[in-house]
């Protein structure tokens, strides 16, 4: 064994818990429960930059996204009015439970505002 490839082995060891199997399928998932029940699941994307798509019970899209150094964070806008905000999650990684614990805000309202503000836990997985 050459000198540098027990550390190289053990870290790949450590980071491999968490997304061994999502690595294997080549994404990972971030699933957020809503307040109607359901939950919320982004594909995280494979290029920094890029933006998931998004399914809520009114037409929106990502205009934000972020998920690394232990930091979720994510922005979506009503998409015929991109001036009404939609959803946002921002969350920091629970390193006991692996969960990402922080705010949502969602507008769940058709013409007229609905916006809750709750906790949220969002769970990374395959």
């Amino acid at each position: 064994m050459r000198p540098g490839s027990a550390i190289i082995a053990f870290a790949w060891v450590a980071f491999t818990p968490q997304g061994a199997e999502a690595a294997a399928n080549g994404h990972l998932t971030i699933r957020c429960p809503l307040p109607s029940g359901e939950n919320l699941t982004f594909i995280k994307p494979a290029k920094l930059g890029d933006l998931p798509k998004i399914q809520l019970d009114y037409p929106s899209k990502l205009t934000m996204f972020s998920f690394r150094d232990g930091n979720f964070l994510t922005v979506a806008v009503d998409e015929s009015d991109p001036s009404r905000l939609r959803l946002v999650i921002s969350a920091q990684l629970n390193k006991a439970t692996g969960a990402y614990d922080g705010q949502l805000v969602i507008d769940s309202g058709g013409n007229e505002l609905q916006i809750e503000n709750r906790p949220v836990s969002c769970r990374p997985g395959p």
